[in-house]
C-alpha cells in the first residue's frame, strides 16, 4: 500500500467558489485553499494511490438494477470514476459536461477500451436522476452510439453509508450543507481494472492526452492499440508538483539509445550481409579454366 499524499486541489464549492474554480490553475486553488470558508473546510482529496477499492459496495444503475460495484467495473477494462450528485446546481453538470467533451477526443472508446462509472454521494437521487444525467452523457459524446458505448457509461445511486464507504476507499471527502447541497472537490479517479487507485485528475482544464495518459498508466500500456501508443506510455510520467503527466528525458533518453543500438546493429549487419553476397556471387560469376598438361608431356606422346 502505497502513502497517503494530500492533493493540491483541496477543493471547489458548489456557489461562491464555482467561478473561480472554473478560472483557477492548480496554483490558484492552493492558494485560496489557505483561507477557506467554513463550507469548504476538510472537503479535499487525499490520494490512496495503489489503494484497492474493497467489496461489496452495492449501488443501484440508473435503470434500477442493484448491482455491487464489482459488477459495474469487471470486463478487464480501467474506469473512470465520477463523484458527484445529480441535483447538484453548477459543479457536477459542469463536470460530466466537460469529462464528456475531453473523452470524445480521446482515441479510446467508451465501453469498448474503459468504463465511466458516476455514483452519487446523494442519497436521495434516484435512479430516474441518473438515468437523465446519463442520456445527457449519450448524446454529448460524439460517436455513433453502440450498446456497448451504452453500457460503458455507467450512472448509479447508493445508500449514504455505502456512498461514503466508496468515497472513503479513494480518498475523496465531502460534506452536506444546510440547504441540503453538498461541498465537494473536482476530481476524477481513475481505476485499474482490479479496482486499484492509479490516478487523480483534478478541476476542468484537464486535456484529453491526460485521460489517455491516464488510462495507459492503469493498465500498464496493455490499452495501446499501437506502437505509438506504447512509446507514449513508456515516455511519459506524472508529476505530482505539476499535477501534469510530462515528458521522461531519462526514459527517453533510454529509448532513443536502445533504437539507436538496434538500428545501427542492423545497419552493421546489413552491410556485412551485402558483402558476403556480392563475394559470393563474384566467385560464381569468374570462368573456370581448362587444366593443362605439363610441358614437355604432349598428349599422347609415348615415353
Amino acid at each position: 500500500m502505497m502513502a497517503e499524499r494530500r492533493s493540491p486541489i483541496s477543493g471547489f464549492l458548489v456557489h461562491s467558489l464555482a467561478a473561480l474554480a472554473i478560472a483557477s490553475s492548480a496554483s490558484m486553488a492552493q492558494l485560496i485553499s489557505k483561507d477557506l470558508p467554513e463550507p469548504a473546510e476538510g472537503v479535499e482529496v487525499t490520494e490512496k494511490l495503489g489503494d484497492r477499492v474493497p467489496g461489496p459496495i452495492m449501488l443501484q444503475r440508473s435503470d434500477g438494477m442493484a448491482v455491487d460495484l464489482w459488477d459495474s467495473l469487471g470486463d478487464d477494462k480501467p474506469v473512470v470514476l465520477v463523484l458527484g450528485y445529480y441535483t447538484c446546481p453548477l459543479i457536477c453538470p459542469l463536470t460530466f459536461e466537460t469529462l464528456v467533451k475531453v473523452l470524445s477526443d480521446v482515441d479510446y472508446t467508451v465501453g469498448e477500451d474503459f468504463r465511466v462509472l458516476a455514483v452519487s454521494f446523494d442519497h436521495t437521487n434516484s435512479s430516474e436522476d441518473a438515468e437523465a444525467k446519463r442520456q445527457l452523457a449519450l448524446v454529448g459524446y460524439d460517436r455513433e452510439i453502440t450498446p456497448t458505448i451504452e453500457d460503458g457509461f455507467v450512472f448509479t445511486v447508493g445508500s449514504e453509508s455505502n456512498a461514503r464507504k466508496l468515497a472513503g476507499a479513494v480518498g475523496y471527502q465531502y460534506k452536506a450543507l444546510p440547504n441540503g447541497e453538498y461541498s465537494h472537490p473536482v476530481a476524477l479517479v481513475i481505476l485499474t481494472p482490479e479496482g486499484r487507485v492509479s490516478r487523480y485528475i483534478y478541476s476542468f482544464n484537464y486535456e484529453p492526452r491526460e485521460i489517455k495518459l491516464a488510462l495507459l498508466e492503469a493498465t500498464e500500456g496493455k490499452i495501446g492499440k499501437s506502437i505509438g501508443d506504447y512509446f507514449l506510455h513508456l515516455c511519459f510520467s506524472f508529476d505530482s508538483s505539476t499535477g501534469k503527466y510530462t515528458l521522461a528525458a531519462f526514459r527517453l533518453m533510454q529509448i532513443v539509445g536502445a533504437l539507436t543500438v538496434v538500428l545501427l546493429g542492423g545497419f552493421i549487419g546489413g552491410m556485412f550481409l551485402m558483402g558476403r553476397l556480392r563475394q559470393r556471387e563474384k566467385t560464381n560469376s569468374e570462368p573456370v579454366l581448362a587444366s593443362h598438361p605439363a610441358a614437355g608431356h604432349p598428349t599422347g606422346a609415348a615415353t
